[in-house]
């Protein structure tokens, strides 16, 4: 299993720089960009890198789905050609890739994306013969922001889990709807306040992309200790739209105090292997002959 995992490292492992590319355009407009593709491995095996596009979807708890050319109707994929399709890396080895973005003139106004994956494989690798393959793919995305677009979305919906026990956690998760035409990071918190109004918690809501069209589930926890009773949860969130917040609140009601979780066990201490047969200590307790 320990040389299959070094074969793995050996055959698979390649990076691509940058990762990510926006590009503001108007219809009509050509655009090129440069790719570092590289071998981080210093190995003799040289790898067998394809290059080849897709389309791609986040779905609405933020998993990337990577999908076939045509699933996905903002793709900008049609619009991309790559050189070269395919190339061979030796170790510690960088090489390049051009792609040519040619956005028609009737280009619908909004984002538009698509994802350049390069696969690596190792070149000796024989179909039906090879015992072992191993592929590893990297992908590098781009989002085609074609002018003019609108910015607009709403908090749609706030869900809750209440634990079931005094050790868990609140759970809070909110729902943003990307109404507009292109693609935003959205980005928030939740402030916590009791029945006094006094601030208690602010939950922060990490950062993600909603694609034009489709929603998306922002996740926080509120964990003990805290006293149970009715607080107000003030939802704040920003798309990128500078000074203009959106805002929604959600009353939260605790039945129960939550305590704070119990700490985890702390590793037992390493224990010492039996002396081997015969091996008493001379002189001590009953190490002697009587």
């Amino acid at each position: 299993m320990l040389a299959l995992t070094a074969l793995a490292s050996a055959q698979g492992t390649i990076g691509v720089d940058p990762i990510t590319r926006h590009y503001t355009v108007t219809p009509g407009q050509t655009v090129t960009q440069v790719l570092n593709i590289y071998n981080p491995n210093q190995t003799a095996v040289r790898l067998k890198v394809a290059a080849y596009l897709m389309d791609m979807n986040i779905s609405e708890v933020g998993e990337s789905q990577f999908l076939p050319v045509g699933s996905v109707k903002e793709s900008s994929a049609p619009w991309t050609s790559v050189s070269p399709g395919e190339l061979d890396l030796g170790g510690r080895e960088t090489k390049q890739v051009r792609y040519t973005i040619q956005v028609p003139a009737g280009a619908a106004p909004g984002t538009h994306w698509a994802v350049l994956m390069f696969e690596g494989q190792e070149p000796a690798a024989v179909p039906g013969k090879t015992l072992a393959s191993f592929r590893l793919r990297v992908g590098h995305t781009m989002y085609v922001h074609v002018q003019p677009m609108t910015t607009a979305g709403s908090i749609t919906g706030i869900f809750e889990n209440v634990p079931r026990t005094d050790t868990g956690a609140y759970e809070l998760a909110v729902q943003y709807t990307n109404s507009g035409t292109s693609a935003v990071a959205v980005q928030g918190r939740v402030e916590l306040r009791d029945a006094a109004g006094t601030l208690v918690a602010t939950l922060p809501l990490d950062i993600a992309v909603a694609l034009p069209g489709r929603s998306l589930l922002l996740r926080s926890a509120w964990a003990g200790p805290v006293p149970r009773g009715q607080y107000t949860a003030l939802v704040i969130l920003n798309n990128g739209q500078k000074n203009k917040d959106i805002l929604a609140e959600h009353v939260v009601s605790l039945p129960f105090d939550l305590k704070a979780a119990a700490p985890a066990p702390a590793p037992a201490p390493p224990t010492s292997p039996p002396p081997p047969p015969g091996a008493g200590s001379a002189g001590g307790a009953g190490g002697g002959r009587p």
